[in-house]
Parts: structure tokens; C-alpha cells; sequence
């Protein structure tokens, strides 16, 4: 295993700002903790995932962290997904993928080598050049912020961010308790259980979920996918939402003041 702990030297709250493309993000607010603390890790020794550990660039300026973790060989960056239901496929990268009679063939310019959650199957692929996902794991106190990038991670956020800005292209978000969230969203799925703040969602595909909106001020902007939200009755002010395509149900949201524009698709304001 390679290991690599990220110092903060500071106390009380932070902001951070991470660049991670792939493998598991998990985010833990603790309104205990006094100082935050970072780790990042993946199973492999060596290779391209521990090098990317290793050559991960930290700054950190008075209170604002920012970390970014390379990509790493057969990582996701210039892809393409489809999505079909709850299933993904996502190309990178040279010529293609064929299915013929039950076998999996695959050509392209990186060697044509096969990977299984990560771990290089290749029958001819020496172990050392296996990518293992990378897992970093954030401890921060009450009243942080965060802004994550990422292609395909995995993030799942515990306890409340005072703040949330989300970038994903693929892959999912699950968060608890939110006050301020921004999420733009091209593919994979967002749920946020509570958001106590201005809501901005920008979704290109995908599906985005929010269970208990009680902000000051919605903004919802639609292309495709799916957007499920139910406003509590704390919800004031604005609630605007257009919708190029796709769909919207969001319930309780009768008291506010509404805006919609639909170019098409189905938006259900109750």
C-alpha cells in the first residue's frame, strides 16, 4: 500500500479545493475536530497510481487547501460515456471495444490491456503497471467548504459542508447536509439529502436528487437528465428553472416564486 498524508497546519475551518479524476473521494465534516487532515492511498506499492500520490501538488495558503492529484495511466480524462439505466460505459482514448459470441476484444494504441475495478487483468501485464484506484479521505471541522473536480470519482460527503461546489463529468455524489450547493453535473448522479442555502444546478445528463431544499434562492438549468427536488416549507424567495430538455418534479415549492422556461421536456412544479 502507498500512503501519503496531506498536512494542514492551520486550525478551525477550511477551504478545500480538490482535483481528483478518478477512484473514491470521501469527505467527513466533524463539528469535534479542530484541525483537518487529509490522506490520499490506493493498494499498489509502486506504478502509476502510487507515483500519482507521490506527485500530487498541495498548496496551502492561510486557510484554503488546494490539492490535485494527477491522472494516471488508463484514467478517464478526454472520454466519452454512454449511459443505459443505472449502467455506464465510458471510451478514451484509440479505436474500440467488440463483443463477438460471448468474447471481449479489444484494440487500441495503449496496448490493448484489460482492467477490473482498476486492477490490470491483462494476461501478458506485468503487475507492476497495475492502476489501483486511489482513495482520498478529508476530515474537516464545522463551517468548511469544499470544491471537488472530478471525471468519474466516487464522492460521498458526511455531516454538513457549510459549502459545496461540484464539477463532475461521470460518476456519482452522494452528500448529507449542504448550505450552499453548486453542482454542474454532464453525467452520473448527484443526491444531496438537505440544502439550507442558494441552490445552482447545472445539468447537461445524469440525475440529480434533492431531498429537503430550504433555501433562499433556486436556480435549476436543465439540457437533459433528471432533477428531483421537494422544497420544504423554510423555502423563500425564487425558484427558476429552465429546461432545454429532460425532466423536473419538484414538490412543496407552491409558496415560492416561480419562474420556468421549457424549450421541451417535462417540468412539474407542485
Amino acid at each position: 500500500m502507498t500512503e501519503r498524508m496531506i498536512p494542514v497546519d492551520v486550525f478551525g475551518p477550511i477551504a478545500l479545493d480538490l482535483t481528483m479524476n478518478a477512484g473514491s473521494i470521501r469527505v467527513v465534516v466533524d463539528p469535534e475536530l479542530k484541525q483537518a487532515h487529509m490522506v490520499l492511498k490506493t493498494d499498489a506499492t509502486s506504478g502509476p497510481s502510487a507515483d500519482a500520490i507521490r506527485d500530487t501538488a498541495v498548496s496551502l495558503r492561510g486557510q484554503n487547501l488546494a490539492v490535485r492529484v494527477p491522472d494516471v495511466a488508463g484514467g478517464m480524462s478526454g472520454n466519452t460515456t454512454i449511459r443505459m439505466g443505472n449502467s455506464t460505459m465510458t471510451f478514451s482514448g484509440g479505436n474500440g471495444v467488440q463483443i463477438i459470441n460471448g468474447n471481449v476484444h479489444v484494440t487500441g494504441h495503449g496496448g490493448s490491456k484489460v482492467f477490473v475495478n482498476g486492477r490490470e487483468v491483462t494476461a501478458t501485464g506485468p503487475t507492476g503497471d497495475a492502476v489501483t484506484p486511489i482513495t482520498a479521505i478529508v476530515h474537516l471541522p464545522a463551517r468548511s467548504v469544499a470544491a471537488i473536480s472530478t471525471h468519474a470519482a466516487t464522492t460521498v460527503v458526511t455531516g454538513a459542508l457549510a459549502r459545496l461546489e461540484y464539477d463532475g463529468t461521470s460518476g456519482t455524489l452522494t452528500a448529507e447536509r449542504v448550505g450552499d450547493l453548486e453542482a454542474t453535473v454532464t453525467s452520473g448522479s448527484v443526491i444531496v439529502g438537505e440544502v439550507s442555502g442558494p441552490l445552482d444546478i447545472n445539468l447537461t445528463s445524469g440525475n440529480v436528487t434533492v431531498g429537503a431544499y430550504s433555501g433562499h434562492l433556486a436556480r435549476v438549468n436543465l439540457t437533459s437528465g433528471n432533477v428531483r427536488m421537494a422544497a420544504t416549507s423554510q423555502a423563500t424567495g425564487r425558484l427558476a428553472v429552465n429546461a432545454t430538455s429532460g425532466c423536473a418534479r419538484i414538490t412543496g415549492a407552491s409558496h415560492l416564486d416561480v419562474r420556468r422556461r421549457v424549450t421541451s421536456g417535462s417540468v412539474q412544479i407542485s
